[in-house]
């Protein structure tokens, strides 16, 4: 894969912020790799530190998605982009330090493996990346069938890959070279666009399916150990596309027309079960879970089970996998752009709205304070988070 290097040149901008809403008010031109720093404006829950146009699009383009998230290594956030590019930005600045180019587009998230140091993204068309973040530099690349939308989870002598073929793989981390897969028939008729990723825990991997099936499959094998349904007999969508969540000994998962799990790890035992109708993913917080759900918004669960409250959303569009922040909750809608929520009352306390909306889930450094979330239009955006 060819690398090649770009500069940047600042410009500076204003952006006006109100306590309750943000908005984008600076002019809508913008040329490609363009950084705007930020300067003084009146205070918020966030404020814009720069903006920078990662794969623009044009204003006659009615519903542009953009919805790669990217991993923050250092001073680089690393992430990919539907134009086909993998870019690595410097999170001080703005700047873009690298970009490489790819056969594919991207639309997930991206995964740092420090151990091997190197980043993990996936693409529309099956291909697998390990990229190295410093330069951008491809360490290797494998084909897999179906397109990717999860970065693996990394265990600790092997990488857990899921792809929309309704395949889970187990990847070797030095080369790319598939050890295993596990395939599940694709039920008949509609499903929810989307899939769940795997996770690994001790000798198990958990997996999630469009046909209302999670599973528990031997890490060294892909041998099946336990299945079990959580769909809605009655409901047409009936897919697993939450990423299961671990948590001691037990296992926390969803399906579109079930709603919450609470599972024993071990044997897959339902402990109890929660009606969030619609669930597509779920977080767990230092406190309690959250789900969300195009028909619920966002609720809060205790590990319970119990339904602590709900945040409804409406019109926000598709919601990501919500993460805490000091005292905040922040997600994006791909319709109505990102939200920072109480996390123990999911008020909404802000949204910063670009105007195309954000399918992206934002980077949160916590250590840092800040967000990076790319936008529709396909801008990135750095906001600085104050509590």
């Amino acid at each position: 894969m060819a690398t090649r290097h770009a500069s940047t040149k600042g410009n500076a901008a204003t952006l006006a912020l109100g306590p309750a809403i943000l908005a984008l008010a600076c002019s809508t031109a913008t040329v490609r790799r363009e950084v705007t720093p930020h300067r003084d404006c009146p205070a918020g829950v966030v404020q814009m530190r720069w903006h920078t146009s990662v794969n623009p699009h044009p204003q006659s383009e009615s519903q542009p998605e953009e919805c790669a998230t990217g991993a923050l290594v250092g001073r680089h956030l690393v992430l990919g982009s539907r134009g086909g590019e993998i870019v690595g930005v410097d999170v001080g600045t703005g700047a873009l330090s690298w970009s490489t180019r790819i056969a594919g587009g991207v639309d997930g998230d991206a995964r740092y493996d420090p151990q091997r140091g190197v980043v993990y993204l996936g693409s529309d068309d099956g291909y697998l990346y390990a990229v190295e973040p410093e330069q951008g530099r491809i360490r290797w690349s494998a084909k897999f069938k179906g397109p990717i939308e999860h970065a693996p989870d990394i265990g600790p002598d092997a990488l857990y890959l899921a792809t929309g073929a309704e395949r889970v793989f187990a990847v070797d981390p030095a080369d790319g070279k598939m050890r295993w897969q596990y395939e599940r028939d694709k039920p008949e008729g509609f499903t929810i666009h989307g899939h769940a990723s795997p996770r690994q825990h001790g000798e198990l991997v958990y997996a999630g399916f469009s046909d209302g099936y999670l599973v528990a499959l031997r890490a060294r094998n892909g041998e099946i150990v336990w299945s079990r349904s959580l769909a809605a007999a009655s409901e047409q969508f009936v897919d697993v596309d939450a990423t299961p969540i671990i948590a001691g000994d037990r296992l926390f998962a969803a399906s579109f027309s079930g709603g919450l799990y609470g599972l024993r790890l071990g044997d897959g035992e339902v402990l109890w079960h929660a009606l969030v109708d619609g669930t597509s993913a779920l977080a767990l917080g230092a406190e309690h879970l959250y789900a969300v759900s195009s028909r619920e918004g966002l609720s809060a669960v205790s590990p319970q089970g119990n339904i602590l409250w709900r945040q409804g959303l409406s019109d926000a569009g598709d919601l990501t996998v919500p993460a805490e922040i000091g005292p905040y909750l922040v997600l994006s809608g791909s319709r109505q752009g990102l939200f920072l929520a109480d996390r123990h009352t999911g008020k909404v306390l802000q949204v910063f709205d670009p105007a195309r909306g954000m399918c992206a889930a934002p980077t949160v450094d916590r250590e840092g304070g800040a967000l990076y979330v790319l936008a529709n239009s396909g801008t990135l955006y750095a906001l600085d988070v104050r509590w």
